[in-house]
């Protein structure tokens, strides 16, 4: 390449403030919808390529502000020499010197870079918005910060040449292609070395063919004979109108090709008529071979070289999780750059968590963070094998809440929806289960690097808390969990069901378990079949006691604790008694959550309480 673009600033640019990124050769955007990636997508394309189709709704502005057309936004972009690896150098090579000129290149300290800075803003003689591009000279700590030359530099042909970014939106689709000749399909297919003779022997063999095809269909001879009269009327004298069943010229063949696939023992099929998968596929393929023949070209000058920016929304669009992998085993050996966004956990896996940046919005604004690989080194592996290869949707979240078991994430999601009116899903939370004691440090790894609002709910026991309490210390440097209002533990020791039982919802789980099992006597059951028998802890069942079918129905729910969670949480929920509807911990947790993503709670009971 060997170049590469290390550092994009942004600032009012849609939805993006500012924004600051350090970019590698491949760039994976992950985070919910509408958090800007597309935008920054959009951003580098235009920094790179330019663009005409530039309008005031490219300006940012917050809510109540009015747009002055002396406010600009700003698209900085970074170019250092590099090797093939993506490893900055110091010196440009001598093409690169050669295409960039010393007008552009700027020396420093920390190597050769060339700083291109471009601006939207208001051009009062147009009477419309444009884009400007100027040099940056010291790039600086930010927008405001940089140094540009005062002088205008034009692009040089080399830098419009050599210099090339591609975007591909989510809305790809070969067979729209096939009928564009601006697209990668037609570029590629019209872009053809033939001398003239060639062409014109193609050409008249063309013709022949259609004249021949015409003669031998009775009903297209007829029907050319029809039509043809309309010439004579509507033109000169001399006018004539054909039926054209093959293109006549070279550079009309795009609009006739067609693309078919044969699968199996089965017939031909054009590509339309398979699904919105596979003709994104293609489409993405086309400009592989688009790119692919450029590169080819250019092989032929020994000392050429060639930037190239693949900015793609959404490789994983229509296609089962084989073909993701597949699709992004080809877009990993794309030639050049490549910043892609993505929601499919089956590419993230096959990534590295160092290539993602996590988008976020936040009072309409789009942040992006890019992980902090040297802070968790030791944890990469065990973050993928732990949290993405399992728990990949924790990328996507607004926020995280982490238990310790299944119990808990069965029954957190009813509580959730009486609480708020709506599923955790469709506010953006994730609820998960760690998978047990001493599991909460990568998730915790990774909710921090990507500064996701995180949550947690814990039992009281010992030594929950003191697993609580390592992960928090290790990854947040806080050393007690009361300091924190996101992190809600049950007191006296209690586990989940203790809590439940404590709490007074003794009668509503009996109700609900006799329901579920259509069985009204299974607590009196369970204390005829297991009274007098050893616990774990080896202890002996005493259930004859005054509190006996209290004891009982305790080690009952231990004992079946994934089975009941959902029904006792939903008959709970029932409750004919609004205010205990939500158990109280799971109220504080819940009322947390809405403090910390800023959603309107929509059960306002707790000043009742």
């Amino acid at each position: 390449m060997p170049i590469i673009l290390s550092k994009v600033r942004i600032s009012n640019y849609r939805s993006i403030e500012y924004l600051s990124l350090e970019l590698k050769l491949l760039n994976l955007l992950i985070g919910q919808n509408n958090t800007g990636k597309t935008n920054f997508l959009k951003a580098i394309n235009l920094a790179i390529s330019g663009s005409t189709d530039i309008s005031e709704d490219d300006i940012f502005v917050t809510q109540d502000e009015r747009l002055e057309r002396t406010k600009t936004a700003v698209i900085d972009i970074f170019f250092q020499p590099s090797d093939d690896s993506g490893n900055t150098c110091a010196e440009f090579s001598v093409f690169w010197i050669d295409e960039f000129t010393q007008s552009w290149i700027t020396t420093s300290t920390d190597g050769n870079f060339v700083g291109i800075r471009t601006e939207i803003k208001f051009d009062p003689i147009k009477d419309s918005y444009g884009i400007s591009r100027r040099c940056i000279r010291e790039w600086g700590k930010s927008v405001e910060d940089a140094t540009i030359e005062t002088k205008r530099i034009v692009f040089t042909e080399g830098m419009r040449a050599y210099l090339q970014s591609f975007y591909m939106d989510a809305n790809r689709d070969i067979v729209q292609d096939l009928r564009n000749r601006k697209s990668y399909f037609g570029r590629v297919t019209s872009n053809y070395d033939l001398t003239e003779e060639t062409i014109k022997e193609i050409e008249a063999q063309l013709n022949t063919a259609n004249a021949k095809i015409i003669e031998s269909i009775p009903s297209l001879q007829q029907t050319k004979e029809r039509i043809s009269s309309i010439g004579k009327t509507i033109g000169a004298s001399n006018s004539s109108i054909e039926i054209e069943p093959l293109a006549r010229k070279i550079t009309d063949l795009n609009k006739g090709m067609e693309i078919v696939m044969k699968d199996g023992n089965a017939a031909f099929f054009p590509i339309a008529q398979h699904g919105y998968g596979t003709r994104s596929w293609i489409s993405f393929l086309t400009l592989s071979a688009f790119v692919e023949n450029k590169n080819q070209k250019l092989k032929d000058d020994d000392e050429a070289e060639q930037f190239i920016m693949l900015t793609m929304e959404e490789p994983e669009a229509h296609l089962h999780p084989q073909a993701q992998r597949q699709l992004f085993e080809q877009i990993s050996h794309f030639a050049g750059q490549k910043i892609v966004s993505t929601h499919s956990p089956s590419i993230i896996a096959q990534s590295s968590l160092t290539d993602a940046i996590h988008f976020s919005k936040r009072d309409g604004k789009t942040y992006a963070i890019r992980y902090k690989a040297d802070e968790n080194n030791n944890d990469i592996d065990k973050i993928f094998r732990e949290v993405i290869n399992a728990r990949a949707e924790i990328l996507f979240a607004s926020a995280v809440v982490l238990c310790e078991g299944i119990t808990e994430e069965q029954a957190l999601p009813v509580y959730f929806t009486e609480f708020f009116k709506c599923a955790p899903s469709s506010l953006g939370v994730s609820i998960i289960n760690t998978g047990g004691k001493s599991k909460y440090k990568p998730f915790l790894s990774l909710v921090k690097d990507f500064d996701i609002p995180w949550f947690i709910f814990s039992d009281g026991e010992a030594e929950a808390i003191a697993d609580v309490n390592s992960a928090i210390k290790e990854v947040f440097g806080v050393d007690d969990y009361n300091k924190l209002n996101n992190v809600i533990v049950l007191e006296n020791g209690e586990d989940y069901e203790d809590y439940l039982i404590s709490e007074g919802y003794s009668d509503l789980i009996i109700e609900a378990i006799s329901e579920y099992e259509n069985n009204p006597s299974f607590l009196i059951s369970y204390i005829n079949c297991t009274n007098g028998q050893k616990r774990r802890d080896k202890s002996i069942r005493d259930y004859t006691h005054e509190n006996g079918q209290h004891d009982a129905l305790v080690d009952f729910c231990h004992n079946h604790k994934t089975k009941y969670a959902l029904p006792v949480a939903k008959k709970i929920t029932e409750n004919s008694d609004q205010g205990k509807r939500i158990p109280l911990k799971v109220r504080e947790l819940l009322s947390a959550i809405a403090d910390g993503i800023g959603v309107q709670k929509a059960l306002i009971v707790e000043d009742k309480l």
